[in-house]
């Protein structure tokens, strides 16, 4: 080939050697003892559901900040990469493709059962650990998969208050409305506890739907809902439309026993429905109650960060936040967070025990409360 021929195959030498010679920089940088580990956060961050999304990032948020406090994990800090999926199922593939490309090692989201079914086929894909804080939907449970969760199934919930109402106050007949914007959630939700009323001698008198996305009539919903006289009007919602509907109901029947499912049990339920929401039921994932010490350290510590109480969602993520924290103490490689995470399998959460099953599923204590003078109240 000659001289010249020498000389070309020299240069593309040593331009394949530099490119190799900074490909290995570059990988021990990315994992040297002092670069922050990502991990990343997909919830709605904006739109009907914010608070939400907003609650269970504080909490996220939260745990992440006492780790690094604390020294991080094995001397290296975390750094929490947040994405909005803002309640879409588009937009949520779109933000955990934004998430491989900032390589976190684990996700702790998404806070919604629908967005949940969406993106777990995308974290299955590229092996990425996801572990929601809320994300309770039936349709998830016993999959070997990469999504994980903080708390239990949705039909867990919804068939436990049927048997709790149904007894403590003899109701007998009761209206559902479910608001198929997050179906995965509410269908699981809703579908048990109507099998379970009527299994303990109750009638579900109306089973309604709708989509809080699609501008709905309140006022209609209301009218439909309270056609059969039921006992109790049962919404599976969020807390928006859960307290438009109880002021709509409320003003057509001012005496019909509320209940809402989990979901709606935020502080905004309250601020938005006021007086019609007084005396509304819910059964609920944590106890907002409780007086032991790590709960209260808990409570404090969010109280002073974000200004605000601490609800359902930010106690379940700052528990998902701890449970990614204890899979980093054992590895940082994003192939081995699952395997890590099911080796841990009894996991001490701020308020209960969580224990890890093989499919990422756990099960928690159901607490029940109701809206007293304007505040949240513990239901004996």
């Amino acid at each position: 080939m000659g001289m010249a021929g020498s000389i070309q195959r020299r240069a593309v030498y040593v331009l394949v050697s530099g490119l190799m010679a900074w490909g290995v920089v570059w990988a021990l940088s990315a994992c040297s003892p002092g670069t922050p580990i990502a991990v990343g956060y997909i919830g709605g961050l904006s739109g009907k559901f914010a608070d939400l999304g907003t609650a269970s990032r504080n909490g996220a948020l939260l745990a992440i900040e006492q780790t690094n406090d604390a020294g991080g994990v094995r001397g290296r800090k975390l750094h929490l990469v947040e994405v909005d999926d803002r309640q879409n199922n588009e937009a949520a593939l779109q933000a955990m493709e934004e998430l491989v490309r900032q390589q976190v090692v684990a996700v702790i989201g998404p806070s919604t059962s629908s967005v949940a079914m969406a993106v777990t086929p995308y974290a299955n894909d590229h092996q990425l650990v996801l572990v929601s804080p809320t994300g309770t939907t039936s349709k998830l449970t016993g999959k070997d998969d990469y999504f994980f969760r903080a708390v239990g199934e949705a039909s867990f919930y919804g068939a436990h208050a049927a048997r709790f109402y149904a007894e403590k106050f003899k109701v007998r007949s009761a209206a559902l409305i479910l608001d198929m914007a997050n179906a995965d959630y509410t269908e699981s939700w809703g579908d048990a506890f109507a099998a379970e009323f009527q299994r303990v001698g109750g009638k579900v008198s109306v089973f309604e739907r709708f989509k809080s996305t699609e501008n709905p009539n309140h006022a209609d919903i209301a009218r439909k809902l309270l056609a059969s006289k039921p006992d109790m009007v049962v919404t599976v919602a969020s807390s928006v439309d859960a307290a438009l509907i109880a002021q709509r109901v409320r003003g057509l029947n001012p005496t019909v026993r509320l209940v809402g499912a989990s979901w709606a049990s935020t502080e905004r339920l309250i601020e938005l429905g006021g007086s019609a929401v007084e005396g509304m039921l819910f059964e609920q994932y944590f106890d907002r109650f409780d007086t032991s010490p790590k709960y209260q350290a808990f409570a404090q510590a969010y109280r002073e960060r974000f200004k605000a109480e601490p609800g359902y969602a930010a106690l379940l993520a700052f528990d998902s936040a701890r449970m990614v924290v204890a899979a980093l103490q054992k590895t940082d490689q994003r192939q081995e967070i699952k395997p890590a995470l099911l080796q841990i399998r009894n996991f001490d959460g701020v308020q209960d025990p969580v224990r890890i099953d093989d499919f990422g599923d756990v099960q928690r204590r159901v607490h029940y409360g109701e809206v007293r003078n304007g505040h949240f109240a513990p239901l004996h």
